[in-house]
């Protein structure tokens, strides 16, 4: 009797919270938070801008270590959200995520799911009928290529734009000293910061190729970011003059290691990220893709994005590459960046 009475309370607590429980508010001007639980990981998602529109743009950040909600109140998120409702969701072990974590659960694979399970809470929470599109930047691009070509997975969106997405590191190395050995004579020889362009160039010229350690790839990062803060016509102003976003975007270091909370990422993520190749693996999307780069990305090349328009299986892919734009174009060019983004939104939609 006890354990029925149990049972039974139980049962009216359990309809009564669902009764209670907050309706999605989709407007036009959306401003939801909620949490998503996957396995032991409890990830914010922050809803913001035309749910309206029925159109929902799930971002994956870069990093890995910092968090969705960065990429919002600048002007090319501020733009978006006029149209469209921007999800901005803080991965696992990351941004304002919660739960003990081991390092084996902090995983390329494990955050895989985590992205479908976003993707599903969506659909369950403003309808199975919503267009959804994932944009990934930086790790981003390599997370969302990793959902992309896993399983049926590429189908729960009508669209994959990829914004200068670390998808292949051992390409993205080789491009990296490539672009530095074509670009650092020119520059030498026209008298621009002679000493670092040498720097650069005299380091990435010793590297070997073919082996390429875990360390040589931080260091190629880091001049890449180098690099990038050298051309001068991308950076009006001085890192220290600007926000938090536009510092991350700006920064010297690593993008797949330029973190506030660095710490708590396990070094085996970062063994298995710098092994990550999936260029082969391309021919699975048949998705609509677009794939958009500056030109002058030192950190992450157009050189991937080129190989990747080569590979990919969808006949509805497409490739910008903005001539005024480093690592983060949607920070150089937000108005030519948010053009693109509508117009591949509204053809897929």
């Amino acid at each position: 009797m006890m354990k029925m009475r149990i049972s039974i309370l139980m049962l009216i607590m359990g309809t009564f919270l669902m009764a209670c429980k907050k309706e999605a508010d989709i407007s036009k001007t959306m401003d939801e938070q909620f949490y998503v639980r996957s396995g032991d990981a409890d990830m914010p998602v922050y809803v913001r801008g035309n749910g309206t529109s029925n159109v929902f743009i799930l971002i994956l950040h870069g990093g890995p270590g910092d968090g969705g909600f960065k990429y919002a109140n600048h002007p090319f998120s501020n733009a978006l959200e006029k149209d469209y409702a921007m999800v901005y969701w803080d991965q696992r072990h990351q941004g304002n995520s919660h739960g003990h974590l081991k390092a084996e659960e902090v995983t390329i694979d494990a955050m895989v799911e985590d992205t479908y399970t976003v993707i599903k809470t969506l659909k369950s929470r403003y309808g199975n009928d919503i267009s959804l599109f994932l944009m990934g930047h930086s790790w981003g691009g390599a997370l969302g290529t990793a959902f992309m070509i896993k399983d049926d997975y590429q189908y729960e969106v009508k669209g994959w734009i990829e914004s200068a997405g670390a998808h292949d590191f051992p390409l993205m190395n080789k491009e990296i000293i490539k672009m530095i050995q074509t670009i650092a004579p020119t520059e030498i020889q026209n008298g621009n910061s002679v000493e670092k362009w040498q720097e650069a160039l005299d380091y990435v010229n010793q590297i070997d190729t073919n082996n390429i350690t875990i360390k040589q790839t931080t260091k190629l990062n880091q001049y890449g970011g180098i690099c990038e803060n050298l051309i001068t016509t991308l950076n009006p102003k001085s890192t220290s003059e600007l926000g938090d976003l536009e510092r991350l975007f700006l920064s010297q270091d690593n993008p797949i290691i330029t973190t506030s909370n660095q710490a708590q990422i396990p070094e085996s993520f970062y063994e298995e990220i710098s092994r990550l190749s999936l260029t082969d693996q391309l021919h699975k999307i048949e998705t609509p893709t677009l794939l958009l780069w500056g030109k002058y990305d030192f950190k992450v090349p157009p050189g991937l994005a080129k190989k990747a328009l080569e590979k990919l299986g969808t006949p509805n892919k497409f490739l910008t590459v903005f001539d005024q734009s480093g690592h983060s174009s949607m920070r150089y060019q937000p108005g030519d960046f948010v053009e693109n983004v509508r117009l591949f939104i509204e053809a897929y939609k």
